[in-house]
């Protein structure tokens, strides 16, 4: 049975991986060195905290010369090159961008863009020795996950083991791997750092084993601020934002019990929060800062390579995830087993899996669907029509599974005969089920 590789540390000490968070306006780099604390984040000014750098890039005028991030807006600024911005949304639009009278590849741009800012990491670590990168974005779909292989195809970095996954995903990972006490309970993440506010819940069953994870997130296009220009507020719209936000978190910590808030993005700027900051207090950690995602990148790199007590302890069922495991009860050597065919926490969009067995009699075989959102397990039974007539155990059948949408698989089989008893016929079959 073949699936997705995971990595190895290979036994090796002080291994790199990185957390790479691209976003619409802004990015930033993280990077983490095993057996030496927690993540870094690179600086764009040395010995300040300045994390993010605009994804943008520029042209310089009658020569092809590109350069990102804050030299990129200068040289726009200055008149001396001609800006390219939203990288992101036009890679994922496809279409060709116009610049200086020539036509780019968005897809190549992007890549362009985000190779140059990993040379940030120059004076911190070596990019080529890093054994595993992670690409958190905000939304994360089959879209743009083809978008970003396709950068990172073009970028050509050495790098073994690249992974992509979401924002939520990225604050689930860096949840996690916090001390015990701010994940004892519910983790309450607010996201600013666009002009509307969005919140992240998360929350444990720990009635099961391992503990399952949830992430509720919600909008509230109400809530704004403008951060263009200075951004200011008038003592008017402090006290009015101020409101806004506190009827927000009163709303979702009613009833609830929550350990830890954090604060990250432009939005937060200011102190303008005072009676929402005052209410969050009463009983919880409070953290402000705009690093989460990409930190969170780096120990989810790390989970991917070898898992680590509290990466085996929990899963995280996303929206995007498969939210059961796919087994089959098999026989092994004449024993009664469990063959396991997909673990639920995996996106639907990357799942990809195939094994060979050997049909037992008939002609159908069923699958174990083990939810773990608390409902039942339950079997479905594929059945194969005009299948070749064959004694017992006369049959091997090679499957091939995907996954349509995030409740429905899709099952391949093809007939691989028995040897020269029974020559393979080709013949394929095709199934789906919910799950």
């Amino acid at each position: 049975m073949k699936l997705p590789e995971i990595g190895e540390w290979s036994g090796k000490k002080n291994r790199v991986v990185l957390g790479y968070d691209l976003g619409s306006e802004f990015s930033q780099i993280s990077y983490y060195v095993t057996e030496k604390g927690e993540p870094e984040t690179v600086s764009i000014v040395t010995g300040e905290q300045q994390y993010n750098f605009p994804t943008v890039l520029a042209k310089r005028l009658e020569a092809n010369q590109w350069v990102y991030g804050k030299e990129a807006l200068q040289l726009a600024q200055s008149g001396e090159g001609i800006l390219v911005d939203n990288l992101l949304e036009v890679a994922r639009e496809g279409e060709q961008i116009e610049v200086g009278g020539s036509s780019f590849d968005p897809v190549a741009l992007l890549a362009l863009f985000m190779k140059k800012s990993l040379n940030l990491l120059g004076l911190f670590v070596s990019v080529d020795k890093a054994d595993a990168l992670m690409i958190t974005v905000e939304n994360l779909d089959h879209v743009m996950v083809e978008v970003l292989k396709q950068a990172v195809r073009m970028m050509q970095l050495k790098i073994e083991h690249i992974y992509f996954q979401d924002h939520i995903e990225s604050f689930y990972d860096y949840a996690i791997h916090q001390e015990e006490a701010l994940r004892k309970h519910e983790v309450l993440l607010c996201d600013f750092e666009g002009e509307q506010l969005r919140t992240y819940r998360l929350e444990c069953n720990r009635r099961t084993t391992p503990v399952v994870v949830f992430v509720e997130d919600e909008v509230y296009p109400d809530i704004r601020r403008d951060m263009s220009g200075a951004g200011t507020l008038s003592d008017g719209e402090k006290e009015e934002l101020d409101g806004q936000f506190l009827q927000a978190v009163q709303n979702l910590c009613s009833g609830r019990i929550v350990s830890t808030v954090y604060l990250i993005g432009r939005g937060f700027e200011g102190d303008w929060c005072r009676e929402s900051l005052r209410y969050l207090c009463r009983g919880r950690r409070i953290f402000q800062g705009n690093n989460l995602y990409s930190k969170g990148a780096c120990f989810a790199a790390g989970e991917k390579l070898v898992p680590s007590s509290v990466g085996k302890e929990h899963v995280f069922l996303g929206k995007d995830k498969l939210k059961a495991n796919l087994g089959m009860k098999v026989l092994r050597r004449g024993e009664p087993s469990y063959f396991a065919i997909l673990d639920a926490g995996i996106n639907w969009f990357d799942v990809k899996a195939e094994c060979e067995f050997i049909l037992e009699s008939g002609y159908s075989f069923r699958i174990l669907v083990t939810p773990l959102t608390g409902r039942d397990a339950r079997e479905v039974e594929i059945i194969m029509g005009d299948m070749p007539e064959r004694k017992m155990r006369a049959t091997r059948l090679h499957m091939e599974l995907s996954m349509k949408a995030e409740n429905k698989v899709q099952i391949v089989l093809r007939d691989m005969g028995f040897g020269e008893i029974y020559p393979a016929t080709g013949q394929t079959w095709q199934e789906e089920f919910e799950i």
